[in-house]
């Protein structure tokens, strides 16, 4: 039995950073750039307007009052045929381009206009108002590094250069096993000795969450032949995530399986509660995760093991959930030398800080307790009680949890 500090390092090792592929920007969202993105042009491509006003040449309004004659009108899109000469100005609108021999914008509110004539209130400074050719984006600047995850402003940038297609980090393939005499699939008849296959839905949403590709296999029951060939199936993807069969039951066939396969076995059995029969393997440049069968055993364990494995995977360099500093609002007896990971629920703290309420029930079967956006309180090895009023790191299971924050610790237990 390892520790999880060590048990996450092994993982990690393990888990390959996926080859690249090119895919349409509207695609791309939440990937990670493989390659840089090069700019082949200056963004904008000319000067233009921030405002609406006048174009005008920064001479001739160098104290209020001055009068111009208005050459014309340059909405967006269109070209001023008449330059701006001393004592003229051009009326133009937000991204029109600046005319040809102005170097200056007047907001319209800062103006008057009559007859053709346009008197400035102001005394405007050369450059006022204007936004420069390329002052975005020089022509060659790198708009995307390699290991960037791509957010809805990268896109925006991409297609302001021209970019339809980017260059990504391939997505995860998982392979969902689902091993149990007992289990039937969401839309049976449930017997009394008779479970629904929730672990499939659970893993499969998880894995989709973290950026990963799930395909969930049929449920296999309890026989060594039945569960090495569907385990030889699940092998064709990057990820194997099995349930149940890890432990050391007359029906627990996953380990013996594995290693009829020709699995490197790395750990079987991790210091931590919930989830302490989990195995962890590859072959191949495929990760094989022998998770518990309990639902909360199971899910924790792809929080705390899968989610960094699949965030490495497809190219981030920020694997591990988000996790906070709690106040743990009541005493909590612990395993004894396990890391034990408590089901709380945050709540803002007077201090400004967060609260940690433990749930009542903390069984492997309670999923409720990890319903609702609950947090995961990580209780060291160390210690028998978790003492209320201690602060502890909490990992924050939804990424879109306004709570992100820093990493899991790197030494956890």
């Amino acid at each position: 039995m390892i520790a999880v500090a060590e048990a996450l390092r092994m993982t990690l090792e393990a888990a390959p950073v996926l080859g690249a592929e090119r895919v349409l920007l509207d695609a791309a969202l939440g990937r990670v750039a493989a390659e840089p993105a090069r700019s082949g042009r200056a963004v904008p491509a000319a000067d233009n307007s921030a405002m609406d006003g006048f174009a005008v040449r920064a001479a001739d309004v160098a104290t209020p009052g001055a009068r111009l004659h208005v050459l014309g009108s340059e909405p967006a899109g269109s070209v001023l045929d008449q330059p701006v000469g001393p004592g003229t100005a051009a009326r133009i609108f937000t991204g029109s381009l600046v005319p040809e021999g102005a170097d200056t914008v007047v907001k319209v509110e800062d103006t008057s206009e009559a007859g053709g004539v346009v008197t400035v209130a102001i005394a405007a400074q050369a450059g006022a108002n204007v936004r420069r050719a390329g002052e975005d984006i020089a022509p060659g600047a790198v708009v995307l590094a390699p290991g960037t995850p791509i957010g809805p402003a990268d896109l925006g940038l991409l297609a302001s250069i021209g970019r339809a297609t980017v260059v990504v980090h391939r997505r995860p393939r998982v392979a969902i096993v689902s091993t149990g005499a007992e289990l039937v699939e969401v839309d049976e008849g449930v017997a009394r000795a008779q479970v629904v296959n929730s672990n499939a839905y659970q893993l499969a949403a998880a894995v989709r969450v973290a950026g990963g590709e799930p395909v969930v296999l049929p449920i296999v029951r309890d026989r060594f032949e039945d569960i090495r060939e569907r385990l030889g199936e699940a092998a064709a993807a990057d990820v194997v995530l099995s349930t149940g069969g890890v432990s050391v039951g007359d029906f627990d066939f996953v380990k013996e399986a594995l290693d009829a396969l020709g699995v490197e076995r790395l750990f079987w059995k991790v210091a931590q509660k919930p989830g302490k029969p989990l195995t962890v393997g590859r072959r191949a440049g495929c990760v094989f995760f022998g998770l518990p069968g309990n639902p909360v055993s199971a899910l924790v364990c792809f929080w705390v093991y899968v989610w960094p494995a699949l965030r490495r995977m497809a190219g981030h360099r920020r694997t591990h959930l988000p996790a906070v500093e709690a106040t743990l609002a009541a005493d909590v007896k612990k395993a004894k030398d396990l890391t034990e990971f408590v089901r709380v629920h945050l709540e803002p703290a007077r201090d400004g800080g967060w609260r940690a309420v433990p749930f009542a029930a903390q069984g492997s079967g309670v999923l409720s307790s990890l319903g609702g956006g609950a947090g995961l309180l990580v209780g060291a090895a160390i210690h028998r009680v978790l003492a209320a009023g201690s602060r502890h790191p909490v990992l924050v299971p939804a990424p879109e949890s306004a709570l992100a924050g820093a990493d899991l610790p790197a030494e956890p237990a």
